[in-house]
């Protein structure tokens, strides 16, 4: 029987899991961490960096490292890392093919399927960016479904008596709140809502910016605008914020921020939580307005709820935790780490379509609604562009309906079927989906001619719209599985797997030349302040200077053995420098 994986694709984060025996858990890498953080970047000899040793160069070297491009998944953006740009869907597909590396790796065998989860408000076209990801980093995608509905199916919540669940969903950069109905083995999602750019990344952004308020208060000058800078800036702002899940204060210390004359300045300022519970409540608030949408599609009021899930390490935040609690009138429920759920409920899902003996059905719904521009009539007569909906946001999947349509003139010749998505009465304010025409239709009088437009949609998320004239049976068809994005053709899916594999293997070819040259690569932070410490030695006092270079042969004995060590004395060597230099002014 072939394995299969599940992938929890996430903004900040992403993991892998696998079913063995019926029971899930999540594969960690060798370092023995089970999260990999969803950044990629070059080193300056071009040695590509995923996860954490792409994260930690960010600061120093934004212009060579991306992180956070699930918000770019389903559009054009593009993203220029050394000497060449990558599509969110080539980006992506480097943090899925190392995480396809851990899962070979700690199995043993060729891992060649997943199921990769999303947002569910994502859209057609991301879906479709994220199915193409998976096909370039070599894996057969089996299904897309949904990060909510994935974590409920990995808390296993069956009982003898229906439940309904929601799960409150706060990642790094999107939203998804799902109201949940669990009986026996049957998981079935009721309704969705959500935010596609909403998240941790935000509340990052908001510390942040009081993070350049506070400097022009100490200084009088604001934050130099350049990239390293505002990375250097933003890192600390999510640092800031773990640590203020904890704790009531936190101190954010930032050496040679930035400089007035000859003199070089610094932040150093203390924290404290309701100080940054004040700058994101907006954003939670939000949250809770998602939540009630929600309970509203599924009729239901917070007191039909029978538990609250938290997913999503942004969850932690202890004012999320308050404001759910104080607007549902009840505890979430704990047990399962929140960053590593999605991916164990994935994975049971992965188990369930390879023939795993897993006890789990899941029945999902649609994000969006989706329907086709008509005309209506009016007191004023007809008016186009209206939203005419075939099928509802929130219906199961998979799902056909139809609906019956008429001409609006005399001898009509053909109809356009223009497909959109969205909740707007106006067609055009909605998501373009694609049009096609129905055309040679019978000469009549206006309203004699039916053109029947059916919609089907299916578990993957793509949909096939056919419209038929009802008479003569004209016919015309439409397949939405590209919204939005460019989708590769076998040719350019089989280049862009190749030119991915030769990334990896002149990865692997660089790491094994420096250790057969014994050679060390330091980050480029570290490397900076190697060399300002190098400077600082000549004008420090004897005791000092002895000082200093006592802290440098440490950090150049650690270089090739301790990470953990290095990242202390790379923070050692920092507050030197910063308070070396305090004291010279």
């Amino acid at each position: 029987m072939d394995r299969a994986v599940g992938i929890d694709l996430g903004t900040t984060n992403s993991e892998v899991a696998i079913v063995e025996n019926g029971q899930a858990r999540v594969l960690a890498g060798e370092d023995g961490d089970p999260i990999l953080p969803s950044c990629v970047g070059f080193s300056e000899t071009g040695k590509l960096l995923v996860g954490r040793e792409a994260l930690r160069q960010y600061a120093a070297a934004p212009e060579r490292t991306v992180k956070s491009i699930k918000r770019w998944m389903g559009t054009d953006h593009k993203t220029k890392l050394g000497d060449r740009e990558y599509s969110p869907q080539e980006i992506s597909a480097t943090i899925l093919r190392a995480l396809k590396q851990r899962a070979e790796k700690a199995l043993g065998e060729p891992v060649t399927q997943a199921v990769i989860t999303v947002p569910a408000y994502f859209t057609d076209a991301q879906r479709q960016a994220t199915k193409t990801a998976g096909e370039i980093a070599g894996f057969e995608v089996l299904q897309i479904i949904n990060e909510p509905t994935a974590a409920a199916l990995a808390y296993d919540l069956r009982s003898e008596e229906t439940e309904r669940v929601l799960v409150y969903d706060l990642g790094g950069g999107t939203f998804d709140v799902s109201v949940v109905e669990i009986s026996g083995e049957v998981t079935e999602v009721l309704a969705s809502h959500g935010n596609n750019r909403l998240g941790g990344d935000d509340f990052d952004r908001c510390l942040q910016l009081h993070l350049k308020q506070l400097f022009r208060q100490q200084h009088g000058v604001d934050v130099p605008d350049d990239p390293a800078t505002d990375a250097r800036l933003l890192q600390a702002a999510e640092s800031a914020k773990i640590q203020l899940s904890s704790h009531g204060f936190t101190t954010v210390r930032e050496a040679f921020l930035g400089s007035k004359g000859k003199t070089a300045l610094h932040l150093e300022a203390e924290i404290s939580r309701p100080n940054f519970e004040q700058s994101i409540r907006p954003l939670v608030e939000e949250t809770l307005e998602a939540i009630d949408r929600a309970l509203e599609d599924a009729e239901l009021e917070p007191k039909d709820l029978d538990r609250i899930i938290l997913v999503g390490g942004s969850t932690r935040i202890p004012l999320i935790q308050h404001e759910i609690e104080a607007h549902l009138g009840q505890s979430p429920t704990d047990g399962i780490e929140p960053d590593l759920c999605v991916a164990l409920g994935a994975s049971l899902q992965a188990g369930v379509l390879v023939g795993e003996a897993v006890d789990a059905i899941l029945v999902d719904v649609t994000p969006h609604s989706l329907g086709i521009s008509a005309a209506i009539d009016t007191p004023m007569g007809i008016m186009p562009g209206f939203f005419s909906v075939i099928i509802p946001r929130n219906s199961v999947i998979p799902v056909s309906r139809s609906e019956v349509y008429s001409t609006m003139r005399d001898n009509q010749e053909a109809v356009e079927i223009e497909v959109f998505q969205g909740e707007n009465p106006a067609a055009e304010e909605n998501v373009p989906l694609g049009s096609f025409k129905v055309e040679n239709l019978p000469l009549k009088s206006a309203g004699s001619v039916q053109v029947e437009v059916h919609f089907d949609f299916d578990l993957n998320g793509i949909l096939t719209v056919t419209a038929t004239e009802k008479g003569k049976g004209q016919q015309g068809k439409l397949v939405v599985n590209n919204t939005g994005v460019h989708r590769l053709s076998s040719h350019e899916l089989h280049q862009a797997r190749l030119d991915l594999e030769e990334l990896f293997e002149d990865d692997e070819a660089i790491e094994v030349e420096a250790t057969d040259s014994s050679a060390v690569v330091l980050n480029p932070e570290l490397a900076a302040l190697i060399e300002r410490a190098q400077v600082a030695i000549g004008q420090l006092d004897e005791d000092r200077a002895a000082q200093l270079q006592d802290l440098l042969d440490q950090i150049e004995a650690a270089a090739s053995e301790d990470d953990a060590e290095l990242e202390e004395l790379q923070a050692e060597l920092e507050d030197f420098l910063y308070y070396a230099n305090t004291d010279a002014e």
